[in-house]
């Protein structure tokens, strides 16, 4: 009678004991499964987050070059990148904090097309889209690097920087073919002409060079270079001569991506 007893009390203790032993285990994989679903959970919201701010990246970049295009007459978009992050939250504010454009084979003036930019570098800062589509910027800063070729296309006389002799970084040297001359070269000064132009003044020639030289080629170099077509609002702080061409430098507030002139 005892022994049944205890082997009664030792069958009905068994599923207790087996019970026991499972339970932890069950709630250790319960609890690796609910941590191997939040991980994948934050993995897709992730994926979710990168995905939607890339495209708000590319959306942002395509508008920008997209009005620069448009509104200086551009054969193709330029390359515009998006400064600052999370560009999503700066389009539901509906400002950009900064974006940087790079524009080649820009037109200086839009008529005619008698100028050309070789390469048009914008730092903007607040951008907005207005009504209509157009962009518009807090704050804008601007080179605007011209090629001797185009100078020299545009004045009708040879431009070029000539032999860096120290005359400073506003000398250039300007050759023209005088009759009965042939040949005859000077020095001349690059600077500001204007809000928008570039202007060549300040000839010199060598002092056994006759006055009708002289006069051909101040003559030549009367017409100033405009910067019409670049955005409204830039106006011309300095100009520099480099190697690559004369490179202007412009600034300004409340920029519009469209040029003055339209």
């Amino acid at each position: 009678m005892r022994t049944n007893a205890r082997d009664a009390r030792h069958k009905a203790e068994r599923p207790l004991e087996g019970k026991s032993m499972n339970g932890p285990e069950n709630d250790r994989a319960m609890r690796r499964t609910r941590r191997r679903n939040g991980l994948i959970a934050v993995a897709l919201t992730l994926l979710a987050a990168v995905g939607g701010e890339a495209w708000a990246t590319q959306y942002a970049q395509d508008r920008i070059a997209d009005s620069v295009r448009r509104g200086i007459g551009l054969d193709s978009a330029p390359q515009v990148h998006v400064n600052g992050f999370p560009v999503s939250l700066q389009l539901a504010r509906k400002k950009i904090t900064e974006a940087d454009i790079d524009a080649a084979q820009v037109p200086a003036t839009m008529n005619g097309r008698v100028l050309t930019i070789q390469n048009l570098a914008v730092h903007l800062r607040g951008v907005r889209q207005e009504q209509g589509g157009q962009e518009r910027a807090d704050e804008a800063e601007a080179t605007a690097t011209i090629a001797y070729d185009d100078l020299s296309a545009f004045y009708g006389v040879a431009v070029d920087r000539g032999d860096g002799d120290g005359d400073g970084d506003d000398q250039v040297v300007v050759t023209a073919r005088v009759p009965l001359l042939g040949q005859v070269s000077a020095s001349a000064r690059v600077g500001v002409a204007g809000p928008r132009a570039i202007g060549i003044d300040d000839v010199r020639l060598s002092e056994n060079v006759p006055p009708a030289a002289r006069a051909l080629l101040e003559s030549s170099l009367e017409r100033r270079v405009p910067l019409d077509n670049l955005p409204e609002g830039l106006a011309l702080r300095s100009v520099a001569v480099t190697d690559h061409g004369i490179v202007a430098l412009m600034s300004g507030s409340d920029v519009a991506l469209r040029p003055r002139t339209a």
